[in-house]
């Protein structure tokens, strides 16, 4: 089995979590899950997701991963320019 990125694209997650793609978008959209966008695509850091399984899954309320929070905010503001994922992987120490 391959390794579990650091920081997740919707299918990725979904397999991660094993569950169907479409249900974990429509929970991201919900706020079922904790997630943060990058322009239109969401991301799943894998620890953030590991903690909500821990916390009881949907039961949880989920919460804004400040991290990838900022760095969207960052690449707003410059003009919605593309940041690369290891450049975001490194401004959240990953």
């Amino acid at each position: 089995m391959s390794a579990v990125p650091d920081v997740m694209t919707l299918r990725e997650a979904a397999s991660y979590l094993r569950i169907h793609w479409r249900t974990l978008a429509d929970w991201a959209r919900e706020g079922r899950v904790p997630v943060s966008r990058l322009g239109r695509a969401y991301r799943f850091r894998k620890v953030t997701l590991d903690q909500w399984l821990e916390d009881g899954g949907t039961d949880f309320e989920a919460l804004v991963d400040e991290g990838l929070a900022a760095v969207t905010n960052e690449r707003m503001a410059a003009g919605g320019k593309t940041i690369p994922l290891s450049e975001v992987k490194a401004r959240l120490g990953l």
